[in-house]
């Protein structure tokens, strides 16, 4: 197997590609905030020991120890600055670039190797997981490391022998450290070279894979805890059946430019195809092995065992993709490598920076940003003029305030408030004229209608991915920033006719809560008035915020009635959620019930979507209602933005 690359075009080509992609990755270098799963690394790195290390630090994570341990170790040599922790994992990210333009060019030609290092430079896939200290850069670092040992071990067995066994050994145990899904990776690798190695070569090949196994020995106890813990189900949801037509258009930017430049890439190949050199069938057999077999391994994982697939562990395979696609290429000449690279460069450089806006959102994270807006809103409104409430960990709060100096700036964290009737309790508490909340995308949703209970006017919202900071007012501001679009209220002072079993001779104007008239809900009723609508009559997007309110008096024995609200699909019930109205009302009081449903986590695949909304009250117990009140407003149109479009 020979290269065919010309020294003189190709090199100028791949250091043209990596020269933008170090730009990309080092842009504003100091202003690339940590992430949360960066935080919840480097927190669990403030050990005295390596053994303390091993048993608070790694094995409560469910990842290999060695990024770990790197960290741990690197931290006490550069800090905890943002920029010199995240160099290496940069410089980790941009090596697989010349990496996949090698190996494309010893497994295709320089051309496909050429258009594979493009991609993989210009891509906010590989550019994002670039600046994360976490185990996918290094992962896609030393998962083409490995390959590239193992196609120069496996098909060149005489060219430098003992570098290529050294270096598929080290790659090799390096990529079992990494992560489950780069050592689900070498496996592969490795069994895929027994039926490529050839006779002579397979006792080498054999000694070679059995010394990456050795050197990872030490690890397995580790392992086998790790393997009883299972996935992040906690928070990662269960893969669906499309998930790899998802996957293929987060991959490129969820982009019709980037599909069509993909669609001219391939119609270029096949419109440049020559006789000679023949396609290498058997390597376009291998990436596509490598590429669909961990997605598989992890879809089947994750549908009946445990939750693990997403997009960040398939970076490993991913540049396999580019070879399906682009294995095709035959052209050599240099006029033809120009294009498809400058038409790489012109399409996916403006998308990542326009398009999937890379620079303002990922580096724009909430814990950081909670923080200056919170400072700027200090500065502007007074000391003690303003009340902080954080939704962000205690930790992240600590490493901003003192990289801002900003010691002793007072807040109260959200957490601290244990559920939704402390938090109203807590703001009926508040004196200050103004409140600035910081809250994340796994805040409770309901605070923000709770919030307006007290301080009605919104004067800034800023939204993130990941979260959004507002400051409320209790006085009407010059501007006032309008959310809610639709309102609908129920005093029950006449009927409706979006509302289901709502009786009129319930309606009752003895004791009402407000106005002439409340509804009662005698002894007989499970369920309340129910407000029913098709959700597309109420919604303008995806990312629109459904709340309910509704004011309730309880009799003092009130064992337990919930405000629930579902959506239906042609009569099947695809999303339910509740609150008890203890929660918020105590047995015997009169107060303010709330729930909220976000638009973006329903799946709105489903067909003809019905919204409901009521009051379940299994004990049948009577109890008085009033105002039931329905609001939609804008929600974040970018809170899951990194991973979505």
């Amino acid at each position: 197997m020979e290269r065919s690359y010309r020294p003189g075009i190709n090199e100028g080509l791949i250091f043209f590609i990596l020269a933008i992609g170090a730009w990309l990755r080092c842009y504003h270098l100091l202003d690339i905030p940590f992430t949360h799963d960066e935080f919840s690394a480097l927190i669990r790195t403030r050990f005295s020991g390596f053994s303390e290390l091993i048993e608070k630090g790694v094995k409560i994570d469910g990842h290999p120890a060695g990024i770990q341990v790197f960290l741990y170790y690197w931290i006490k040599i550069a800090g905890m600055n943002e920029a010199v922790v995240k160099l290496p994992f940069i410089f980790c990210g941009l090596l697989p670039v010349w990496l996949i333009y090698r190996i494309g060019s010893d497994w295709f030609n320089s051309t496909t190797g050429l258009v594979a290092a493009a991609f993989l430079s210009f891509l906010q896939y590989p550019v994002m997981y670039s600046q994360i200290a976490r185990p996918y850069g290094s992962g896609l670092c030393f998962a083409l490391l490995l390959v590239f040992f193992w196609t120069r071990l496996v098909f060149q067995p005489q060219r430098k022998p003992l570098l290529n066994r050294v270096g598929y050994i080290l790659s090799g145990a390096l990529c079992l450290y990494n992560h489950h899904f780069t050592l689900l990776f070498a496996f592969m690798v490795g069994i895929t070279g027994l039926f490529y190695c050839g006779r002579k070569n397979l006792r080498t090949y054999l000694l070679v894979n059995l010394m990456v196994f050795l050197l990872y020995i030490p690890h397995l106890p580790l392992f086998f805890y790790q393997l009883k813990i299972g996935g992040v189900e906690g928070w990662l949801q269960k893969p669906r059946y499309d998930f790899l037509f998802d996957y293929l258009q987060y991959v490129f930017h969820f982009s019709v430019y980037m599909y069509l430049l993909v669609i001219l890439l391939i119609s270029l190949a096949l419109y440049w195809y020559r006789d000679t050199p023949k396609i290498n069938r058997k390597f376009l057999l291998i990436s596509s092995i490598w590429f669909l077999f961990p997605i598989l391994t992890g879809f089947f994982y994750s549908r009946y065992i445990s939750a693990v697939l997403q997009y960040s562990v398939l970076i490993f395979s991913f540049p396999f993709l580019l070879f399906i696609l682009f294995g095709y290429f035959k052209t050599e000449k240099p006029l033809h490598k120009f294009i498809v690279v400058g038409l790489i460069a012109v399409v996916s450089i403006p998308s990542l920076i326009f398009e999937r806006q890379h620079y303002k959102r990922f580096y724009q994270h909430p814990y950081r940003e909670i923080v200056v807006e919170s400072k700027h809103a200090n500065d502007s409104l007074g000391e003690g003029n303003c009340t902080f409430l954080w939704g962000t960990p205690n930790e992240t709060n600590n490493h901003y305030l003192t990289r801002f100096h900003l010691p002793g700036f007072l807040y109260i964290r959200e957490d601290s408030l244990t559920n939704r009737g402390d938090f109203l309790a807590f703001t009926e508490r508040l004196e200050s004229n103004y409140l600035a909340y910081g809250s994340l995308a796994s805040s409770p949703w309901e605070n923000y209608q709770m919030i307006l209970e007290k301080y009605p006017y919104i004067v800034k919202h800023q939204s993130y991915c990941g979260g959004d900071f507002y400051l409320f007012s209790k006085k009407q501001p010059f501007t006032r920033l309008p959310e809610y679009f639709y309102e609908f209220v129920n005093d029950f002072e006449t009927g409706s006719p979006v509302w289901f079993n709502q009786k009129v001779k319930n309606c009752r104007d003895s004791l009402p809560i407000d106005g002439k008239r409340s509804y009662w809900n005698n002894d007989t009723n499970e369920f309340s008035p129910t407000f029913t609508m098709p959700l597309r009559d109420m919604i303008k997007t995806g990312n629109d915020v459904i709340d309910i309110s509704v004011d309730i008096r309880i009799p003092p024995v009130f064992p337990g009635a919930w405000i629930v609200t579902s959506i239906t699909s042609r009569g099947k019930t695809i999303y339910w959620r509740s609150l008890p109205v203890n929660e918020m009302v105590h047995p015997g009081k009169e107060g303010k019930v709330f729930l909220t449903l976000r638009v973006s986590e329903l799946e709105l695949r489903h067909h003809a979507l019905m919204f409901s909304a009521y009051i379940w009250n299994p004990g049948k117990l009577p109890y008085v209602m009033d105002n039931f009140t329905i609001r939609i407003r804008h929600g974040n149109p970018i809170i899951y933005g990194l991973s979505k479009k």
